[in-house]
């Protein structure tokens, strides 16, 4: 008998089990969630709430893996699975806590969602009156990155990274922050905090620690 049908009693037990999972596999899985819509670009498999327009699906894609492909430790080909929501319930279930954010990555890198984007524009937005709209194929490019990330490094290692270096380099590679250095200025004068400071911050450090060792990232993340 399971842990969990011990714990529950029999039936009971069973029942909660399957709601657990029930609730919790699209998590792992989000194409449970019925995207009605499916595609291929570059080299990553899409899912969307909305019909694709697949030139423009194709650009956005082609860029943010021509900004992944400048790191060095990317490896040739870096395929992922990317859930397009219009931040509907979709976006509110596998956001979670995270429904701010303009996208998040699950499975250890290899899923990838993303709030409401305008493929055609090549922008994502996240509701924030500063800081609320970036490039869509930046932030798919940031995304993949912390993928490489733990490809390269490994889980262990990586929950050992401070997170000012690690979406700082994500923010380097994606060559794009939320803020803008008059952003960051104007909200640094008043005192106040956004959750984008962190990554703007920690894509200057990382960028000035990349420009003093001759551009290895091994060493950047070992603290060198």
């Amino acid at each position: 008998m399971s842990l969990i049908a011990r714990i529950g009693g029999g039936r009971w037990g069973l029942a909660l089990g399957a709601l657990v999972l029930l609730l919790a596999s699209p998590l792992m899985a989000p194409q449970l969630l019925a995207f009605p819509y499916q595609t291929k670009a570059g080299d990553s498999q899409v899912w969307s709430e909305t019909p694709i327009d697949q030139a423009a699906l194709d650009r956005v894609m082609a860029r943010a893996e021509t900004l992944v492909s400048a790191s060095p430790i990317a490896r040739n080909r870096e395929p992922r699975r990317i859930f397009l929501t219009e931040g509907s319930w979709r976006w509110l279930w596998l956001a979670n806590i995270n429904r701010g954010a303009f996208a998040l990555t699950r499975l250890g890198g290899q899923n990838l969602i993303v709030n409401r984007g305008d493929l055609a524009a090549d922008r994502i937005v996240n509701n924030r009156p500063v800081g609320g709209s970036r490039q869509l194929s930046s932030v798919i490019a940031h995304e993949i990155t912390h993928g490489v990330l733990l490809h390269h490094f490994g889980r262990i290692a990586m929950m050992g990274q401070p997170r000012w270096r690690v979406e700082g380099y994500c923010d380097h590679i994606a060559q794009e922050s939320a803020l803008t250095p008059e952003d960051v200025a104007r909200i640094e004068a008043r005192g106040e905090k956004h959750p984008a400071l962190l990554y703007c911050h920690g894509r200057k450090r990382v960028e000035a620690a990349l420009a003093a060792n001759g551009g290895s990232v091994d060493a950047l993340f070992a603290g060198e």
